[in-house]
């Protein structure tokens, strides 16, 4: 059943009919490396400590790491086709997800000291890795990271394996366990055969805390965004390249299909020519 909400629209309102759109407080879109770690790392954080949330799949932004507020950012932005391989984009997101293990708290007593991080290669032609932080409050304060996993079987045994000896260990403390932009986004990335499998496994027992995902519509860079616990945030940036922050266009309790957002970005760009 449909029904009527207000979903700001800034500098206005846009009074629509839709569903599945939700209101939340804003939040701002990071420009920058630093403001992204800080972002997702609290997300993190918060469901880990707080909702006792310790299996989690983020999606950190490789473009925005690599062009950072430069013009040649929007057309070289992965979502609408940056070419690297796998291991090319290892190396732009291992640094950034290292850092942002160093910034989340696993304990709520830490002494204030970063985990000490080291990583592991898994298969070097997916560009896959294995990070793993060791807290400054002890064995159960450690966390781990899986980079870049892909549908491969190798990927679900591996999964149930560090579930086993690490983060679901029977008779010891939850620990966190990450899975870092991983290469599916719904069943059908499995295929008709493995797709029940993922989706008992993966996709029921591991709800995304943070992402950060772009790409163009309507020859505009929209920024689609999740912060735990606030709902999918759509921004819209300024075609001039001027700076300005992207605006927040509306949200959606789920993560939003193409055609919704297609319909969203439609109805602000009408109204702004209105103005």
């Amino acid at each position: 059943m449909q029904r009527r909400q207000l979903v700001w629209l800034s500098p206005f309102l846009l009074l629509k009919w839709t569903e599945g759109l939700s209101q939340h407080p804003p939040l701002l879109l990071p420009t920058r490396a630093d403001a992204l770690i800080r972002q997702a790392s609290s997300a993190v954080t918060r469901a880990f400590l707080q909702d006792g949330i310790h299996r989690q799949s983020i999606r950190l932004p490789l473009s925005e790491s690599m062009y950072g507020g430069k013009e040649e950012g929007f057309v070289a932005d992965r979502a609408i086709g940056w070419q690297g391989g796998p291991q090319e984009t290892l190396r732009f997101l291992l640094p950034l997800a290292s850092h942002l293990l160093r910034r989340v708290r696993t304990a709520e007593q830490d002494g204030g000291l970063p985990p000490r991080v080291t990583d592991q290669p898994l298969l070097d032609f997916d560009g896959s890795a294995l990070l793993t932080a060791e807290s400054p409050a002890g064995p159960r304060g450690d966390a781990q990271a899986m980079l870049q996993p892909n549908t491969d079987g190798y990927y679900l045994r591996t999964i149930r394996a560090i579930e086993e000896q690490f983060s679901d260990t029977p008779n010891k403390r939850k620990r966190l366990f990450l899975l870092v932009n991983p290469a599916w986004r719904d069943r059908s990335s499995w295929g008709f055969f493995g797709g029940k499998e993922a989706q008992e496994l993966i996709l029921d027992r591991y709800p995304t805390t943070f992402a950060l995902d772009q790409f163009v519509v309507r020859g505009r860079k929209i920024s689609l965004l999740k912060v735990w616990s606030y709902d999918w945030c759509v921004f819209l940036a300024p075609m001039d390249f001027s700076g300005d922050a992207a605006e927040l266009v509306g949200s959606f309790a789920e993560r939003p299909e193409y055609d919704k957002i297609d319909a969203l970005i439609e109805e602000c760009i009408r109204k702004k020519k209105e103005q």
